[in-house]
C-alpha cells in the first residue's frame, strides 16, 4: 500500500480502505490499543511507514497511542531491512543515577557466538513489545542488534502507573530490559540510526495529525490535518538537506504545535494536561536546527 494524501478525504479513503472506525474506539489500555493496531495495522501497511503512522493516530483515542502509533514507523524506517512480528522498541537508554548504576550494555565473542549482556533502562510498550533493538558496546566498537523477546536471557520487566499518577504517557508500559548472556545474530545496518530521531518526531507528528482530525473534528480542520500530513510525508521522504528544507521543516512544526493549541483541554481526556508535551516537546529542538 502506498498512501498518498491531498486532502482529508484521503484519509478517511484510507480509514474505509482499513476498515478503521470512526470516531476511534476507547483503548484505555495498551492491549486494547494492539489488539486494534494488529488488526487494521500491522499487515496491511507493512513497508508504508507513513500509512502506518497515519493508521496509528486513526485508531487513537490519546496521546500514549499517538506517541506508539508514530514510534513504531520510526523504528521500522530506522532498520528498514529488519523483520518485526510485532511492535518494536528502540533501547538506547542506560542508567547513570543509580547508586551504583546499572551497567551498560556490553558484547563479547564466545566459542558459542556473540553475546550480550546489560541492563537497558527505558524500554517502550514493555508489556507489549516482541522485539527489542539494542545497541552494544560503544565507541568503534558499539553494534546494533534485534533480539526477539522470546530469546533465551533477555527479561522485559515494567514499572507501571496510572494516568492519575501523573507520569508522562502512563497508560504506555515503560520498562528495563535485562540481558544475561544473549547471544545475539548479525550486527544490524545502523546506516539510518543518526536520523532515528528526527523521524520519530515527524511520523509522530503524522500520527498527531490524523488523531487530531479524526478525535478532534469539532475544534481543528481536517484539511488542515491533511496537508500538515502530506508536507510531513514529504519531509520524510527527502529529509532536509539544505535550507529551504530546513525552512520547510521549521514551518511544518509552527503548523503541528498551532493544531494543538487549537485543541481545547477541557475538551480532552485526564491525561491531556501532562501529555500534550509529546507534541510540544520536539518544538525547541526543531526551531533551533542550522544547517552545518
Amino acid at each position: 500500500m502506498s498512501l498518498v494524501v491531498n486532502a482529508w478525504g484521503d484519509i478517511v479513503d484510507f480509514a474505509e480502505v482499513l476498515s478503521i472506525p470512526s470516531p476511534a474506539s476507547i483503548c484505555a489500555t495498551e492491549a486494547e490499543y494492539l489488539e486494534l493496531w494488529r488488526k487494521h495495522v500491522a499487515v496491511q501497511t507493512q513497508g508504508d511507514f507513513l500509512a502506518m503512522a497515519v493508521a496509528g493516530g486513526l485508531l487513537a483515542d490519546r496521546m500514549a497511542w499517538v506517541f506508539v502509533g508514530g514510534y513504531q514507523s520510526a523504528i521500522r524506517h530506522t532498520f528498514v531491512n529488519e523483520k518485526f512480528s510485532g511492535w518494536g522498541a528502540f533501547a538506547v537508554s542506560e542508567d547513570r543515577k543509580g547508586q551504583p548504576p546499572l551497567p551498560g550494555v556490553t558484547r563479547q565473542m564466545t566459542a558459542q557466538g556473540e553475546i550480550v549482556s546489560g541492563y537497558k533502562t527505558w524500554v517502550a510498550c514493555s508489556d507489549s513489545v516482541e522485539h527489542v533493538v539494542i545497541k552494544a558496546g560503544s565507541g568503534a566498537h558499539a553494534g546494533y542488534f534485534n533480539i526477539p523477546r522470546s530469546t533465551l536471557g533477555l527479561a522485559v520487566s515494567s514499572k507501571h502507573t496510572s494516568p492519575k499518577s501523573g507520569s508522562f504517557l502512563a497508560e504506555m508500559s515503560q520498562g528495563i530490559a535485562h540481558m544475561q548472556d544473549v547471544l545475539v545474530g548479525s550486527e544490524l545496518d545502523d546506516s539510518e540510526v543518526v536520523r532515528f530521531g528526527i523521524r520519530e518526531t515527524l511520523y509522530i507528528y503524522c500520527a498527531f495529525c490524523t488523531y487530531a482530525g479524526q478525535f478532534y473534528a469539532s475544534q481543528v480542520a481536517q484539511e488542515d490535518c491533511a496537508l500538515l500530513v502530506q508536507r510531513l510525508g514529504a519531509l520524510l521522504e527527502d529529509l532536509p538537506t539544505d535550507q529551504v528544507g530546513l525552512d520547510e521543516l521549521k514551518a511544518v512544526d509552527v503548523g503541528v504545535q498551532n493544531l494543538l493549541r487549537q485543541i481545547s483541554p477541557d475538551a480532552c481526556d485526564v491525561s491531556w494536561a501532562k501529555d500534550s508535551r509529546l507534541i510540544a516537546m520536539y518544538s525547541p529542538g526543531i526551531q533551533k536546527r542550522e544547517m552545518t
